[in-house]
């Protein structure tokens, strides 16, 4: 594992399992989000869980990838991903954010059982890309609640700037 933690996944048949351990933040976020394009555009995944309960930390750029999963999801066929924690703060921040109106949040250390694994790839990035990669998942974000897009629509603007992606 590295100090920025390790994305693990597994899947049976059309069901996948992601395990985070250590941080979800912005400094691996384009990785899982390269993950969660190939997931859904080559696999047709039919449901999704994801486990947080070896997450130390996760910031808004991961809970926006988190959202990404559940809108990949929704537009398959209307599914909700399961998020297992046990951990109360991370919960409490998974809930502030409405992550709870599109995912199934269950509070127990059920998750991942051990088995076949493998990690997702950390791959390096430009800075235009994860800018673009966390303007998209902070853009998730507010299209979940108003007050979501109130608090993180001055950081979608200013990666987009820093993208590229507007003068």
């Amino acid at each position: 594992m590295t100090d920025d933690g390790q994305i693990l996944y597994a899947r049976s048949g059309d069901d996948w399992v992601l395990r985070v351990e250590g941080p979800l933040r912005y400094t691996n976020a384009s990785s899982v989000d390269r993950f969660i394009d190939r997931l859904f555009n080559d696999a047709r995944p039919t449901s999704v869980s994801v486990d947080l309960n070896g997450a130390t930390t996760i910031d808004s750029t991961g809970i926006g990838l988190l959202a990404k999963i559940a809108r990949g999801l929704a537009r398959a066929d209307g599914a909700r991903p399961v998020v297992f924690s046990a951990n109360p703060e991370i919960n409490e921040l998974l809930t502030s954010v409405c992550l709870d109106d599109v995912c199934c949040i269950v509070p127990s250390g059920a998750g991942m059982a051990p088995g076949e694994v493998a990690a997702i790839p950390v791959v390096p990035v430009e800075e235009r890309v994860l800018a673009r990669t966390i303007a998209d998942a902070h853009r998730l974000l507010c299209e979940l609640s108003e007050d979501n897009r109130v608090q993180f629509q001055q950081v979608v603007e200013a990666f987009d700037r820093e993208a590229g992606r507007v003068p």
